[in-house]
């Protein structure tokens, strides 16, 4: 994908400096004009591109116990007592696109950055419950198998950038800025009702059943940061190496996060 992505910038970078450099009869042999060397590479103006890498996403299930123990009481628990649920993480490819401006004073350059990113993983943590059950007024007991699954589909940001270039052709930079993502939240628990001391002898004991919920479409908020280098190969044209650290505090009781390693071009206009 990347390599078909460089080669379609590259054949447009390509003409746009062909284009610019027909020049007029002024420059041909026995003129006088002086043409003057350029002074470096400049940064200024927009551009947009796209980019791919991988990611590592990660998910904090710590505070999903209240949200998890809401869908085993609506499937009839009087009482719930869930094991805490840690960290759970995965790899995954991931692909998208930015768009920028960006100002040169001297050698440094400071501009303003959106990006989209397309992630469309899922990260799942199981949970044990146990408590008592109620059904047709019979105290019994119950165990439950408990599940919740995090279906991360993408994310954007609008990032503030900030870099040094001097006179070279590569400028490494830093950025901040917000986040703001997109989930689906789907929490499930398998109910297994048992007859208890508490039981009354022949009362009715239900089938295991399955108690859940879905959230679609989910929206949450946090922050990204990053370090990267972007390399000039034509007056129009750079590619850029970044790293990205993405933090979502609470997306409905997870605590999402992402490590982010990707390459990209674009065109400058």
């Amino acid at each position: 994908m990347l390599r078909w992505l460089l080669c379609g910038i590259a054949i447009v970078g390509t003409a746009l400096e062909a284009q610019a450099a027909d020049l007029g009869d002024s420059f041909l042999r026995g003129s006088n004009t002086v043409i003057n060397a350029p002074g470096g590479t400049r940064w200024d103006g927009f551009y947009i591109g796209g980019h791919v890498g991988m990611s590592v996403p990660g998910i904090d299930f710590t505070h999903d116990q209240p949200y998890l123990d809401a869908v085993v009481r609506k499937g009839g628990a009087t009482s719930v007592s869930s094991t805490p649920l840690g960290n759970r993480d995965t790899t995954m490819t991931h692909f998208g696109g930015f768009a920028g401006y960006q100002q040169q004073w001297d050698g440094a350059v400071v501009g303003i950055e959106g990006t989209y990113n397309w992630l469309d993983k899922s990260v799942t943590s199981d949970n044990s419950v146990i408590g008592t059950f109620g059904a047709g007024g019979a105290p019994m007991n119950y165990t439950a198998a408990g599940s919740t699954e995090a279906h991360i589909i993408d994310y954007g940001t609008v990032r503030i950038k900030g870099g040094w270039a001097g006179n070279s052709f590569f400028m490494p930079y830093a950025t901040f800025g917000l986040a703001i993502g997109r989930m689906d939240i789907t929490r499930a628990a398998l109910i297994t009702p048992m007859a208890s001391g508490n039981t009354p002898p022949g009362a009715f004991v239900p089938a295991p059943f399955t108690a859940s919920e879905t959230l679609k479409n989910q929206f949450g908020y946090g922050y990204a940061a990053g370090l990267g280098v972007d390399f000039c190969l034509m007056a129009n044209l750079f590619v850029r190496a970044e790293y990205e650290y993405v933090q979502f505090p609470d997306f409905q009781g997870l605590n999402a996060h992402m490590h982010n390693v990707r390459v990209g071009a674009a065109l400058k206009f």
